[in-house]
């Protein structure tokens, strides 16, 4: 009985919803559109769209980047400027691809193609690829190795579903993958 559970879990793991990684709280904010985990503790880095009063994205600054702190008291903070510059900070470009409204550009990589679209008034989504195939992004995961002065990405862990049926979607990335 016990192995048929185990089973099943495992199967609705990889087809039904996208799993939390270590049991880590789940951000929760009005315009999110997706977080970063990291295997060092529960904090999670998290990008909001930015709307204007009509519920259009904001051209001059459409996503910021933050942490909340969930070790502490859940609160939200800055990202410190090596952080913003180095790993987690966010820039957006107006997209020239009709299907899109921006290209974002994480600090870590510039390789990793992120597409931001609204959808709907107070509403939008960031998409990349899996499989050859579009998804919305969920969150990252990212192992590191801490060890020394600068951490060092061993891996990071894709979470999304399938812009055609909504599937979860994984990929693992090493950074030598990246070019």
């Amino acid at each position: 009985m016990k192995l048929l559970l185990v089973s099943i879990l495992i199967l609705l793991g990889n087809n039904g919803y996208v799993q939390q990684k270590n049991n880590y709280p789940i951000p929760k904010t009005k315009n999110l559109l997706f977080y970063i985990q990291r295997n060092h503790n529960e904090n999670a880095i998290v990008y909001d769209a930015i709307y204007d009063k009509d519920g259009k994205l904001n051209p001059d600054k459409p996503v910021e980047a933050y942490w909340i702190r969930f070790q502490e008291h859940g609160q939200r903070m800055e990202l410190r400027y090596y952080e913003r510059w180095m790993a987690y900070g966010i820039k957006a470009e107006k997209s020239d691809n009709p299907n899109y409204d921006y290209r974002l550009y994480l600090s870590a990589s510039d390789k990793v193609v992120l597409w931001l679209k609204q959808i709907a008034p107070f509403k939008s989504i960031v998409i990349t690829e899996i499989n050859g195939k579009p998804v919305r992004l969920d969150h990252l995961f990212a192992t590191l190795d801490e060890s020394g002065w600068i951490p060092k990405v061993l891996y990071g862990e894709f979470y999304a579903y399938y812009l055609d049926n909504n599937k979860a979607a994984y990929k693992k990335v090493f950074p030598k993958d990246i070019k």
